[in-house]
């Protein structure tokens, strides 16, 4: 490969805080308020002018409710509840019944922008839009702070501790930690507008074996029903496109394609209403990268786009209420699941999300689930099952080897068992606390009191179990 010698010398430092996040997705928000409730100076680098990551940038506008345990118990307390809430209040979702219900918790993205940003202002952190973590500033191996680029050129902010929460571990690769790749198959997700919704709920109301009860959520198509009667929400879920007969009719006349460029499963269809804005989300279709390649990035992307338009054809053809249906809005960003995974001290398992399980140095606490299938029709998916058990987080999950003043703040760079938007944000609220307690004190995040740490999470509601 050609390449060029590049050195930029004296870069200004603009900003030195005692707790750096890298990364606005929900993970990274939850640290950055947590580090700041917690007494530390925050600021928070996000490459987009928006925060919230996957959540708005790609556009997966609704957040599996699985804060609640099997028995309807709000098991998961502090910033990622507030947050949710934010989001069921203020963000155009269903409001205070969002606890009642088993299925997702579906937002509009663009309120969304606004009010996760309000939640950072309101907690005294420094937002940097716009600006892309570019390389580290190291001393040893320790990380000092991050060089950004943005609109101004580089700038270099220093800090006492750097949370990683960009999702695909950005920071910590650039810092020398060693990762694997753990790439997997991604989603375009687009809006379509002008949608009677009413309508189109209607078509199931009247056809409730058209809905895949059982499929992905696990609910019964009155349940869903249900949801959008008390708060104007509708889930159809994750892959049951390919049960319902709409869809598999338009596939067999030539109308839906099951493939659009690098897309495929487009038949896949979940969906995600909200009556007040006559306005569907649609996820549907998968693209396997193989990298983090600009160029397959772009690819992907481009065909996204033109099997949004794909699809919304086939909607005002054959569907009940998209008469009048448009794309009014694409993500900016692809939905990626799995990217780079980084070494950390301990490796989070399966097992250790699906049982549960206790540690000496746990810093959060989640619902335990398992995967059964059971829905019986064609193409059925597994469904994410709760329990009224719960599973603790290990702080040394969070500890990439090798690298001091540096700690993970968003999921799916642990494993894939952490990427969902709850957990993640579980993830960011922990990491932003245990990089405070160990700046306060003049510690790199390793050497953190762990006491401490489980006192500043009590202070955020927050209880482990015993």
């Amino acid at each position: 490969m050609k390449t060029i010698a590049f050195n930029k010398t004296n870069i200004p430092v603009t900003h030195e805080v005692d707790v750096l996040v890298a990364g606005g997705g929900l993970g990274g928000v939850a640290a950055a308020i947590a580090a700041a409730r917690s007494g530390a100076d925050v600021a928070l680098i996000e490459r987009n002018t928006y925060l919230g990551g996957v959540a708005t940038a790609g556009m997966c506008c609704s957040v599996y409710n699985c804060l609640c345990t099997d028995s309807g118990e709000v098991a998961v307390k502090g910033i990622p509840c507030e947050i949710v809430e934010a989001l069921a209040v203020r963000a155009g979702g269903p409001g205070e019944s969002w606890k009642k219900h088993r299925g997702h918790i579906i937002y509009d993205v663009e309120q969304a922008k606004l009010v996760l940003g309000e939640l950072l202002e309101n907690a005294g952190v420094t937002m940097l839009l716009g600006m892309i973590v570019c390389d580290v500033i190291k001393e040893g191996n320790t990380l000092k702070g991050v060089i950004a680029a943005g609109r101004n050129g580089l700038e270099a902010i220093l800090a006492k501790n750097v949370v990683d929460s960009t999702g695909d571990s950005d920071v910590s690769v650039l810092a020398g930690v060693p990762y694997v790749k753990a790439m997997s198959k991604q989603t375009y997700v687009f809006r379509i507008g002008g949608v009677d919704m009413d309508r189109f709920v209607e078509y199931f109301r009247e056809h409730p074996g058209q809905y895949p009860s059982k499929m992905d959520i696990n609910w019964e198509t009155e349940d869903a029903i249900k949801q959008y009667d008390d708060n104007g929400t509708f889930l159809f879920p994750h892959g049951g496109g390919f049960q319902n007969e709409i869809i598999k009719t338009a596939i067999e006349d030539g109308i839906l394609h099951e493939t659009v460029g690098s897309h495929n499963s487009i038949c896949a269809m979940q969906m995600h209403g909200i009556r007040n804005s006559n306005v569907l989300h649609v996820i549907t279709g998968y693209t396997d990268l193989e990298s983090m390649d600009s160029a397959e990035l772009t690819r992907a992307i481009m065909d996204g786009r033109r099997m949004a338009n794909h699809v919304m054809k086939f909607f005002k053809k054959r569907m009940p209420g998209f008469e009048n249906a448009f794309v009014c809005a694409g993500a900016d960003d692809l939905g990626i699941r799995n990217s780079r995974k980084a070494k950390t001290e301990m490796e989070f398992t399966k097992e250790m999300k699906t049982t549960p399980s206790r540690f000496d140095d746990a810093v959060g606490v989640g619902v335990v689930e398992c995967f059964k299938v059971l829905n019986k029709g064609e193409g059925a998916w597994s469904v994410q099952v709760l329990s009224d058990d719960l599973f603790e987080i290990p702080l040394k999950t969070l500890l990439p080897v090798d690298v001091e003043g540096l700690i993970i703040g968003a999921g799916r760079s642990i494993n894939g068992y952490l990427r969902v938007m709850v957990v993640t944000m579980i993830v960011g609220q922990a990491a932003g606390i245990a990089a405070t307690v160990a700046a306060i004190d003049n510690k790199t995040v390793k050497n953190a009191d762990y006491t401490k740490i489980v006192s500043q999470l009590n202070k955020l509601g927050v209880t482990l179990p015993k």
